[in-house]
């Protein structure tokens, strides 16, 4: 064992393990393959043990590696803080922060507000999208913070919440309860769609696609319509949209989970005042959290 541990090797392996690979590693943080194995290779070589196993396919963690990857996160994330307390700032400095946009109809005012009231020449730059394409922009480097669900195939986020989920559909909207269920949801992929097709499969109903949007504006214009029957979480429920329970013949489905993620190269002040401002507004909301595992990306 021998050396200093650096930041720039920390952000290596952790860019290693939360993206499976070493060859999406090596796009997330703009290096190349090869330098992102011999950054690891030092890092081990610093360590004095091997913390990934390494395989034609993929990667995992070794026992020494799941600690180290706790302690990895804690430094880059108190590495940022210090710097963040040190440097106040002095012209108006940018956040960029994506969350979904129903979610952002819901609480976004009252987080700017609050936020704006403890920095005021901090801007945060809001960008709206499904929760999987924010996550990639963050990976890319052009979101600071994420704020969304977890969807199936995606990168573990920081837990929230569990969210519940109900079905929805416009008030006097009657059917036969042996005809096949008209639904409204987004994209394939969506956690809300996911969770409501299992629950009528495992139910035994019939169910098919009446429509499809990326926004839940196009979804409510089919459920205003009477055409349609809706998943969502049961805080975002409009006024004018009826809940449908087992009584109704709808069978309960398992919640969603609301996330976090955050850039780990983000160090602009307030960035940690906004997540705290966000778990205030969005966690109360929700199912008690059970757990907060940082997730730096």
């Amino acid at each position: 064992m021998s050396g200093n541990l650096d930041g720039t090797l920390l952000k290596v392996f952790v860019a290693i393990v939360e993206c499976q690979g070493f060859s999406a590693a090596a796009e997330r943080l703009h290096k190349t393959q090869s330098t992102i194995s011999q950054s690891l290779q030092r890092l081990e070589d610093i360590v004095g043990t091997s913390l990934v196993f390494r395989t034609s396919r993929a990667v995992s963690l070794t026992p020494s590696g799941e600690t180290f990857l706790i302690y990895a996160r804690r430094i880059l994330k108190l590495h940022n803080e210090a710097i963040n307390a040190a440097h106040l700032p002095t012209d108006e400095v940018c956040i960029h922060v994506g969350m979904p946009e129903d979610y952002a109809q819901y609480c976004l005012a009252g987080v700017l507000r609050d936020f704006r009231a403890q920095f005021p020449k901090v801007r945060p730059d809001v960008c709206c999208e499904m929760t999987t394409a924010l996550v990639g922009r963050l990976q890319r480097s052009e979101l600071d913070l994420v704020v969304g669900v977890q969807h199936a195939n995606q990168q573990q986020g920081e837990f929230l919440c569990d969210e519940p989920l109900v079905w929805v559909t416009a008030e006097g909207w009657s059917y036969d309860a042996g005809e096949s269920v008209p639904l409204a949801v987004y994209a394939e992929g969506c956690a809300f769609r996911a969770n409501a097709v299992d629950a009528l499969a495992q139910a035994g109903r019939a169910w098919h696609v009446v429509y499809t949007s990326q926004s839940p504006r196009g979804i409510g214009v089919a459920i205003d319509g009477g055409h349609a029957v809706g998943v969502t979480a049961r805080r975002l429920v409009p006024p004018g949209w009826r809940i449908l329970d087992q009584q109704d013949g709808f069978p309960a489905m398992e919640p969603a989970r609301l996330m976090f993620w955050r850039s780990s190269a983000c160090m602009e002040p307030g960035l940690e005042a906004l997540v705290e401002i966000l778990w205030r507004q969005l966690g109360a909301s929700g199912l008690p959290a059970q757990q907060r595992t940082a997730a730096l990306v």
